[in-house]
């Protein structure tokens, strides 16, 4: 890590793995899975001391490198995620996968340094689908904005129909509570629910996003 980044290891800045990596995580599996609505966390911070590699110094790493998250969504899917920093670039890897009743399906990554968020996915499934639109920004050092130019591209199709299904400040709002409630699920050693009024609104925001593609019952 380079000394312009240490901010990422200060707990004032609030730009750090558990709230960006942990955050980009949550919304995956909300996106996929449905809203959350209970957290069981453990947080750790296993690499306390870090070296800038720009300057030579050390800096004291104040948030967690390691997350590991048991929750529930509304539609009763437990999902289990395991989230470290640390690693060295060939050992970057991501791996989402959802087993159900009737077949299975994996999304990977290609270990871009910014996370999956950032690089290009692949779906594999046990049942045959139809390929994924292809994104607005792919390949290379460029990937990194793919998910900035994805919301671009969403906002603009909104724009031009007159809906409003592109992620907000709800939206965010909705994340960053869910962060926190990982946090306090840590540190209190307790199950965090999550409340009625953060489920409102991801599930508008969830149902919207959907709505061409599965046809939801009332929240």
């Amino acid at each position: 890590m380079t000394s312009p980044y240490d901010y990422m290891n200060k707990a004032f800045s609030g730009g750090n793995f558990l709230t960006i990596s942990g955050g980009h995580t949550l919304d995956m599996v909300e996106a996929v899975l449905g809203p959350i609505i209970e957290v069981d966390a453990r947080t750790e911070t296993v690499w306390p001391i870090v070296k800038l590699t720009d300057t030579g110094t050390e800096s004291l790493r104040e948030t967690p490198d390691h997350v590991d998250v048991l929750g529930k969504t509304s539609f009763g899917a437990a999902f289990a995620a395991s989230i470290n920093t640390g690693l060295s670039h060939d050992d970057i890897r991501f791996s989402f996968e959802i087993r159900g009743s009737e077949g299975w399906l994996t999304l990977t990554g290609d270990g871009h340094p910014y996370g999956f968020q950032a690089g290009d996915l692949k779906l594999t499934s046990s049942a045959a689908f139809e390929p994924p639109e292809k994104p607005s920004v792919t390949g290379g050092f460029l990937g990194a904005a793919n998910n900035v130019a994805e919301l671009y591209a969403h906002l603009m199709r909104d724009m031009r129909a007159g809906t409003y299904k592109t992620p907000g400040f709800e939206h965010a709002l909705h994340n960053t509570r869910l962060v926190d409630a990982v946090r306090r699920a840590s540190e209190r050693g307790r199950r965090q629910q999550i409340t009625n009024q953060d489920l409102r609104s991801i599930a508008l925001s969830f149902r919207s996003s959907l709505s061409n593609f599965v046809d939801l019952q009332s929240f």
